[in-house]
This record gives structure tokens, sequence and C-alpha cells, in this order.
């Protein structure tokens, strides 16, 4: 029974890792892949005209690589079968790794379900989704003493933390739960200079001395801290946004603080000075910014795993456990087959009609302004033949270029300065904003194409 409820675990999060391509930051990821294995990690920005020649950390350069060469190897069907098997392996992961802590397969099923629930709201083909795999690995390796991991941690957490600081930002996240563990089984009695805390501690600080081995040095170590700098820049950005809780995003967070709630105040066991410290401080974060949803609730399975912990239960009779796993691989085999009869890409919500009037009428190639939301599709559509004005990379653009071009969204009464100041020749736009209206009345202007979703505007 327990192989069956993780075989359906893991079919959940196959099925949602099989998507079709859609993400926008995921397209400059793939196009950045591609340039690696032809010329080498980039050191400078080369998709913009407005920023070329800035300093660039290619922070997800590992991750860039894979769906490179995922991609070469089998096309976007394999990009999309790398995130069906990383989902895959999560739900696997979470599911037994609840199960270990709480002994039984129906609490461990709606623990999971509560705790996957919120956290699959941001799951995407982007190396985020890579980066949450590997927080799973250091859950197990910390929370699991006698598991695999468990028992090597001065072997296997220096070489995850490498990897993940190689694949996303979120790396620095594993080191506020390192922290943060140490400090609540010190509050528990255990200090980080006795018995298996002095090897978490050793292995960290390990882990965090061979992070340092990377093609930007310290520069990709502090690169989060880098981005939280510009904090005024982010509030812009929703997934930086606290949580919308009419949203079903938000309402699959409040669905999982309150099993979280219910678990601490209505368990069987209470929970230690450690599982607070570790747990709480998450979900501020999640409260803070919505793509911190994505590891909150992972981090406080196990907390209410142990909460709520019973004995554990024989195993049924498995007469009917063999034909529902085969029914279940079946299931996973038509879904394979119906996403591969599927256009890999998504590209409903991006410009394609308007960019190919573009390049009918002769102007790819002149300083063409878009939405940061539209940036990364012409750098894997139409780059080096056009280059961009900015894209989702806020880490990267100078914050003088993002201010102007937050003005120009907004329709600030500066639009025809930056449009001027900035040279821009084409502009793509969504259809119906303010600042769309008010180039429709501007002489300088001349609506050239309308669609459903985007105009396009060319220099008189």
């Amino acid at each position: 029974m327990a192989t069956l409820f993780t075989l359906a675990f893991a079919l959940g999060g196959y099925r949602s890792g099989i998507s079709r391509l859609t993400d926008n930051s995921f397209f400059w990821h793939l196009r950045t892949g591609h340039q690696i294995l032809d010329h080498g990690i980039p050191r400078t920005d080369i998709y913009s005209f407005t920023a070329a020649g800035t300093d660039w950390v290619v922070q997800s350069w590992l991750a860039e690589v894979l769906y490179a060469l995922v991609d070469s190897a089998f096309g976007p069907f394999g990009v999309r079968m790398l995130g069906a098997l990383t989902g895959a392996l999560v739900g696997t992961f979470v599911y037994r790794l609840t199960l270990r802590i709480v002994r039984d397969r129906l609490r461990a099923t709606g623990l999971v379900l509560a705790g996957l629930g919120a956290s699959f709201t941001l799951w995407s083909e982007r190396p985020l989704f890579l980066g949450i795999l590997a927080f799973i690995g250091l859950l197990w390796m910390v929370e699991v003493p006698d598991s695999w991991l468990g028992r090597r941690p001065l072997m296997a957490m220096p070489v995850l933390m490498w990897l993940w600081i190689n694949i996303h930002g979120s790396f620095s996240l594993g080191f506020v739960y390192l922290g943060l563990h140490v400090v609540g089984r010190w509050a528990d009695g255990e200090p980080p200079w006795q018995g298996r805390e002095r090897e978490i501690t050793k292995a960290a600080v390990l882990a965090f001395a061979v992070c340092l081995v990377n093609p930007y040095g310290p520069t990709l170590v502090l690169f989060p801290v880098e981005l939280l700098s510009r904090g005024d820049i982010l509030k812009r950005v929703i997934e930086w946004r606290s949580p919308e809780f009419r949203s079903v995003q938000g309402v699959a967070f409040a669905a999982w603080m309150a099993v979280f709630v219910c678990c601490l105040a209505a368990g069987r066991h209470r929970p230690s000075r450690r599982d607070l410290i570790v747990s709480v401080p998450f979900l501020l974060l999640a409260f803070w910014a919505q793509r911190n949803i994505a590891v909150a609730p992972l981090v406080g399975l196990p907390v209410v795993a142990r909460a709520v912990a019973g004995s554990e239960r024989p195993e049924p009779g498995q007469r009917l456990n063999r034909p529902l796993g085969a029914l279940l691989l079946l299931l996973a085999g038509l879904w394979t087959a119906e996403a591969s009869s599927l256009p890999d890409f998504d590209l409903d919500r991006y410009p394609v009609r308007a960019m190919r009037a573009v390049e009918e009428q002769g102007l790819l190639g002149q300083r063409l302004m878009t939405n940061d939301r539209w940036g990364g599709y012409l750098i894997l559509r139409w780059w080096p033949r056009q280059e961009v004005f900015v894209d989702d990379r806020y880490d990267m653009y100078p914050t003088d270029l993002m201010h102007d071009f937050i003005r120009f969204s907004d329709a600030d009464r500066r639009w025809r300065e930056i449009l001027d100041r900035y040279r821009i020749d084409v502009v793509v736009w969504d259809r119906d904003v303010p600042v769309v209206q008010l180039m429709d009345k501007d002489p300088a202007w001349r609506r050239v194409h309308r669609d459903r979703l985007a105009v396009v505007f060319v220099r008189r």
C-alpha cells in the first residue's frame, strides 16, 4: 500500500511536470543554455540593446546547460519529460519523507496533499523546480538521520549544495534552513559542537566553502543579497509580492496554514523548540513573497508529521495493489501520449502575430520596445536578429533603466521622453492599456498592427 500511495503521488508530480512550455523566464534560460554550449558562460549581457556589456551573473547556468543538452538530444518534448521526471521525484520523496515520520499512510496522504497543494502553485519548467528537488534532498539529510543521505552529510551536503548554487538562487534558503536547524537544536539542548549537530555544522561549513568554487566565485554566492537590494523593482513583480488570498495560490497556502496550525495545536506531540524555530520563519517568508510558498510547506511537513505521528500500522492484503499500480502506470502512459500530441510550446500569452507583422514589415533589428513578460519570447524566437529593451532579469538591468520602463508602463507623463531617450523605433505592447491609448493619439507614432493581444507602433 505504501508503494501504491507513493506511485500515486509520483504520478501527480509527473502529470504536473509534463505541461507545455510557457514560462517567460524559461525561454531565455533555454536560449542561454545553447549559448553556453556554443560559446561558454556569458559574463555580460548579450540580449538587450539597453544594457549591452553590463555585468551579468548567469546564476542558473548549470540548469540552463541541462535544458540545452536535453533539447539538443530529444527536442522540446525531452525538456517536458525532464520536468515530468522532476515532478515525479518531488512527489515521491515528499510523500516518503512524510510517511517515514508520521508512520500512517492516510495521515501522510492528507498532509502531503495540503503541503504540495500549496507548493504546486509555483511549479513550472524554470530552474526553481530543480531547486525544490534539491531542497527536498536537504530535508531528507537533516530530518531523517538514518536515511542514506542522513548518514553521510559530510559527503552528500557539499555535493548537493554545489549543484544547487549553480542551478538556482534558492540555495540561500537551504543555508537559512541549516542555520535555523542548528540554532533550534541548540535551544533543545543539543549544541553544534556535540554529536550529530557537530557533523551537520561541519558539513554546512564545508558546503559553503565548496560553493565558492564556481564560474563567478563569491559573486554567485552573494547573488541573492544583490537581488534583494533591488526591492523597489521587485515589489512590481507578482511573485515577489505578498500572497493574494483571493487567488488559487492564496487559497492553497491558506489551506496549508490551517492544516499546520491545527496539527500543532491538536497533535498528540508538542512541537520542539527546533521545529518552531525552523518552520515559523519560513512561513513568514511565504507571507513576505509568494515565491517562497514553493518551499515553506515542504519545511513544515516534517514538523506537522512529528506532531501527529502515530504507531505504524500493518500492511493490508495486496490482492488489488498490483492491478491498481498497473492502472496508474497505464494512466501515465496515456498522459504521455496525450502530451506528445500537443505542441511543446504554449505561446497563447505572447505576441506571436505582432512579431510576425514586425518581420513582414521589415522592422526586425530596430530598437524595439516591449514589456518584460514578452522579452523571454523575443530572446528565444527572434534573438540575435532582434535584441530586447528589457526582460525579467531584474538582477541585471540598471535600476535607472528599470525605473524608466516602469514609468512608461504606468503611462507616466514622461513616456514620450523615455521613448526619445532610448531612441525607440518600434513599440510592441499590450493592446488595451493607457499608454497605448496615448500613443494612438500622438502624431509622432503610427499604429501598423493590432490583434487580440498586442499592438505595434512605428515612429513616423
